[in-house]
């Protein structure tokens, strides 16, 4: 709710646009994600090249949402509750893959 002087509006604002694309992106990464983790688990960590290729993608796609995350920001007016919710999840996704990228590098 916004007040205005002693009213209150009740007309609620739009959600950003970029921030359904941020969400869109985030969940084709979460989904190449979910593909890759499986695909080295079943050949005990020798990973196939599809498995780096999904990796690779879902890193990529992770941080386009980051991108277009932040550009929701620059809308004025607008809801940004999916942005938030898109840059959180973007987000963890990019921390897990750099843990599996140093784990990986260590633990050989």
């Amino acid at each position: 709710m916004e007040k205005i002087g002693n009213k209150v509006s009740y007309i609620r604002k739009p959600l950003a646009k970029y921030s359904f694309v941020a969400a869109g992106l985030i969940a084709v990464s979460l989904v190449f994600g979910i593909a890759a983790i499986p695909l080295s688990y079943q050949s005990q960590g020798d990973a196939p090249l599809t498995a780096a290729a999904l990796g690779l993608c879902c890193i990529l796609t992770a941080a386009s949402s980051i991108a277009y995350g932040i550009f929701s920001f620059f809308e004025k007016e607008k809801n940004y509750v999916l942005a938030k919710v898109s840059l959180v999840l973007a987000g963890i996704t990019m921390v897990f893959w750099l843990l599996v990228i140093v784990a990986a590098q260590y633990l050989q």
